[in-house]
């Protein structure tokens, strides 16, 4: 037998949406329809509330009821936490409006006009297992051709409610996000010019000629185009300053929402749109050139993170809830220096954009810093660095009021990114000149101080210190996907410290009683590999590795009286006595009641239906030989399947 043959699960860094990772397998596919008499050819299989009757091949509601009305089902047909899709059409409408609810809370949205409707929609019961349909007092019309289907896949619920970076396949730091179509027309300025607008008609203050947009009066009329936007979202511009002689470039989003640019190079900006008007434009006193203009929608909150940092394979990013409390990450302007000089937007940052500062330290008493912005405790502070010369430079990090500093740091013609963790008692801190007396030229880019053992991802900041939250990972209502008597749970997986917290992945029914875990402990470099049943531990194997930092493979098999745990290529730890969970039903990045959330690096996360044989094992975890697979996709090859 295959491996590919009894795997039921596989989430690796893939495909996703704003809200969602996509798996591997299974493809999406639909299960059997719930709803019995769908197509009303028959008066039966629905308790009718008032108003409701059926004939005809439709269910219809005359809206004479005195209040809101349902029509239900007979029989118990829908599951707790299941994703189900629902197509049903309003016929013969003539007023009010129409849902269908899932359970006790599982809601549709209400529909007021003839029409088919699809939608899925998670079943949320607690005392109500059924469908409905739930018509106001209003509702008059008909409907038909009733479907509620399971949707099986194992695509993974994604919530973190804030904008997080990664590091992308290019090397880049950005955010991730999800960029919807281009909103500008000719932002390659062409000519002759007939979507750009010059504010008041003067042609002398703004010309357009080549491909280029060039001020050269002094007068703050704008250019601009009206697009159409959402009051409230959040939008990505880019264009490159070509040519810049004086004042300030600003970029208007509706009303309010401006931006000043002082210098040339390629530009991004994100910008919230406020206020009542469509206009996009470039106004201010600026005299130069600007050339490849683009506006377009971006989505951040809930993006997975399919992250590169290190190269080579992309891992999915989870990490806990951090703060950047420098509130001014890379506008070194408004920070307060002694024997340190800097230059804001001097070069290309690890971004891609002209953003990194310059500074030039002059002795071993320089110091670069914003005052007051840690806490008392273990703080951490990280910064990327360049060279500005030929040769290396050299800066220290300093933290606990100046009375701690770290060693030199060597700053080479690459950009890297360095920390410093210290516990202290007083919250000012920052950059300082290297040991020994001398002038170091250095680049700077994306300051970050946070409360912590260990640095996370950078989080900018313009003005004030945001927050990132906790990236969180679930998939539930997935049972017909795990087979609770017996299976496989294997996680290719790295933590991001070892820092003697607890984090878990498991299988569980939603609870801490059932669960098949893998994570890490409070023992240095210990891996936590655990199955419960009905609320009781069957199998705890504990495994200490040489590093949990660096990429692991890992198994956990599970079946009555035989229990084991695989460690790259090396069975590590058996139990031969013990039962099987019960009613396992959900994935999710903690222990399954919600507590412990996982934060680390997953490259794969596998679930198979039969506890494998060793041989399958070796071949899972492997990492040397001639049977080991370094990844999903070479596993597919190597074993003749094609993934779709």
């Amino acid at each position: 037998m295959s491996l590919l043959d009894d795997v039921s699960i596989v989430v690796t860094p893939n495909g996703y949406k704003a809200g969602e990772l996509y798996a591997v397998v299974p493809a999406a596919s639909l299960g059997n329809n719930v709803i019995v008499n769908g197509d009303f050819a028959t008066d039966s299989d629905w308790n009718k509330g008032t108003g409701w009757t059926i004939s005809g091949g439709s269910a219809n509601c005359d809206g004479n009821q005195t209040g809101a009305t349902n029509l239900t089902p007979n029989v118990d047909n829908v599951t707790n936490n299941t994703v189900y899709k629902t197509t049903y059409t309003i016929s013969n409408y003539v007023s009010g409006s129409i849902r269908i609810k899932l359970g006790n809370t599982g809601q549709g949205q209400y529909h007021s006009a003839n029409g088919t409707y699809t939608e899925e929609i998670k079943a949320l019961v607690t005392t109500f297992p059924r469908s409905q349909f739930n018509a106001d007092v209003d509702f008059k019309g008909s409907i038909d051709n009733v479907l509620v289907e399971e949707v099986i896949s194992a695509d993974m619920d994604v919530t973190r409610a804030t904008a997080a970076t990664r590091v992308d396949e290019a090397g880049l730091v950005n955010y991730a996000e999800i960029v919807g179509s281009e909103l500008i027309t000719d932002g390659n300025f062409p000519t002759p010019n007939a979507n750009w607008t010059i504010q008041g008609g003067a042609a002398t203050t703004w010309v357009i000629n080549n491909n280029i947009a060039t001020r050269t009066g002094s007068t703050n009329w704008g250019l601009y185009q009206n697009i159409t936007r959402t009051v409230g979202s959040l939008y990505k511009i880019t264009f490159n300053v070509l040519t810049y002689t004086s004042g300030n470039l600003q970029v208007r989003l509706g009303d309010g929402a401006t931006n000043n640019v002082t210098n040339t190079g390629s530009k991004t900006l994100y910008l919230i749109w406020d206020g009542s008007t469509d206009k996009f434009a470039f106004e201010g006193s600026f005299i130069g050139s600007i050339e490849n203009v683009s506006v377009k929608e971006a989505t951040r909150d809930n993006v997975p993170r399919i992250d590169y940092t290190g190269g080579g394979c992309p891992h999915i990013l989870a990490e806990p809830q951090r703060t950047n409390l420098y509130p001014h990450s890379d506008n070194s302007s408004t920070w307060s220096k002694s024997n340190f000089t800097t230059t804001d937007n001097y070069a290309t940052s690890p971004d891609g954009t002209t953003n990194a500062f310059r500074g030039v330290s002059t002795s071993n008493a320089s110091l670069l810093y914003i005052g007051s912005t840690g806490s008392a405790g273990t703080n951490t502070i990280s910064i990327y660095a360049k060279s500005n010369t030929a040769s290396d430079q050299k800066f220290r990090f300093f933290g606990n009021g100046n009375t701690t500093q770290s060693s030199d740091q060597t700053v080479t013609q690459e950009w890297q990114r360095f920390e410093y963790t210290e516990t202290f008692s007083f919250v000012t801190w920052g950059l300082a000149g290297a040991s020994v007396s001398g002038t170091n030229d250095i680049l700077f880019y994306g300051m970050q101080h946070e409360i912590g053992s260990f640095p996370t991802s950078y989080i900018p900041t313009s003005g004030s210190t945001v927050t990132r939250n906790q990236d969180q990972f679930t998939r539930d209502g997935i049972g017909s996907l795990i087979n609770s008597t017996e299976g496989v749970l294997f996680l290719e997986m790295a933590a991001l410290s070892d820092d003697l917290s607890a984090r878990r992945i498991s299988i569980n029914d939603s609870s801490y009683n059932n669960i098949v875990e893998i994570g890490y402990t409070s023992g240095s470099n210990e891996i936590k590999n655990r199955v419960k049943s009905g609320g009781g531990t069957q199998a705890n194997m504990n495994y200490t590795a040489p590093s949990i930092l660096s990429d692991l493979k890992i198994a956990l098999k599970w079946k009555v009286n035989d229990f084991s745990v695989w460690v790259n290529g090396v069975e590590v730890a058996t139990d031969t006595l013990g039962t099987a969970p019960i009613g396992l039903s959900k994935i999710s990045f903690d222990r399954g009641d919600g507590t412990q959330k996982y934060f680390g690096k997953v490259k794969q996360l596998q679930v198979y239906k039969t506890a494998l044989t060793d041989e399958q094992l070796l071949q899972l975890t492997g990492t040397s030989g001639t049977d080991f697979y370094e990844s999903y996709a070479e596993m597919a090859s190597a074993l003749t399947y094609t993934i779709q």
